[in-house]
C-alpha cells in the first residue's frame, strides 16, 4: 500500500459487507476494516471508521490508513503485548 493515499471517503454502510455478513455499522468509529477487494468507492488497504452520518447512521466517513501507519499501529500493539506477557519478578516464598 502506499504511503500517499487519497483523502477521506463517505460510504453507504449497507454497500459494505464484513466478513461476518455484517454492514459497516457493526463498526464502532475508530475501528479498522481491512479490504481485500474494493467496495463502495474505497480500495483494497486499511480503512478506519471516522464517522457515521445520517438520521440512521446510514453513511460512514472512512478514510486510508498508510503503510506506514499501519507498521506503526502493529508496532504499538505488539508492544502493548509484550508488557502484558513480559516476565515478572519471582514472587518469594516465606
Amino acid at each position: 500500500m502506499p504511503d500517499t493515499l487519497a483523502h477521506e471517503v463517505t460510504v453507504n454502510c449497507a454497500d459494505v459487507q464484513l466478513d461476518n455478513g455484517e454492514n459497516l455499522k457493526d463498526l464502532a468509529v475508530g475501528d479498522y476494516l481491512d479490504l481485500t477487494e474494493p467496495a463502495a468507492g474505497m480500495q483494497v488497504g486499511l480503512w478506519q471508521v471516522v464517522a457515521y452520518h445520517g438520521e440512521f447512521q446510514d453513511r460512514a466517513t472512512m478514510r486510508p490508513v498508510s503503510s506506514t501507519e499501519w507498521t506503526a499501529l502493529r508496532r504499538a500493539d505488539a508492544e502493548k503485548l509484550d508488557a502484558i506477557w513480559a516476565p515478572t519478578a519471582p514472587v518469594k516464598e516465606i
